[in-house]
């Protein structure tokens, strides 16, 4: 039950870095920090809800040295780099690859949404600071959080994490 809320709340605030991204193209430490923070207890509480123990430090690991190597040569944020293997925990490193590509479709399609933006300029006003407003400037700039997140979500919806949490959850209300 702990877990299903647990995972519940990365999800939310999940949602709430989506929507930091894009308004100001950063994303807290606060955020990062509950999604590792609501990991750890679950963790703590269910290892055997993430499968073979040490599949979730391996991909967190793993995506962490390649997000970082990223970061290193700013083709990333450093806020994309800890959410992104923050939430390679949750995934664990069976849905390592999902995540990766989901992540990349969802980036491509930013990618293009930007390039749109910066080419047409269809919003009038944006708020400052905001991506629009970023790419619309002349800026380069992705809201790439929202690639991360939805890479995880889709990788924990295919390896069947979420579908689990739910089930946990719809045996405590009934």
């Amino acid at each position: 039950m702990i877990v299903a809320l647990l995972t519940c709340l990365m999800l939310a605030t999940t949602l709430l870095s989506c929507i930091s991204d894009v308004q100001r193209l950063r994303i807290p430490n606060t955020y990062v920090l509950i999604v590792l923070g609501s990991f750890a207890v679950a963790f703590a509480l269910s290892p055997s809800s993430f499968g073979v123990w040490w599949h979730p430090f391996a991909a967190g690991g793993v995506f962490l040295v390649i997000t970082y190597v990223m970061f290193a040569f700013n083709m990333l944020g450093a806020g994309d780099a800890k959410l992104g293997a923050a939430l390679a925990l949750w995934v664990g490193l069976p849905g390592l690859m999902a995540y990766v590509m989901y992540m990349a479709i969802v980036g491509g399609l930013l990618g293009v949404a930007s390039l749109f933006l910066k080419k047409r300029k269809p919003f009038k006003n944006p708020r400052e600071g905001s991506w629009v407003a970023t790419v619309q400037g002349g800026g380069n700039a992705v809201p790439y959080g929202i690639a991360i997140t939805t890479g995880a979500w889709g990788a924990m919806l295919h390896n069947g994490f979420i579908f689990h949490q739910i089930d946990e959850l719809i045996k405590i209300i009934h």
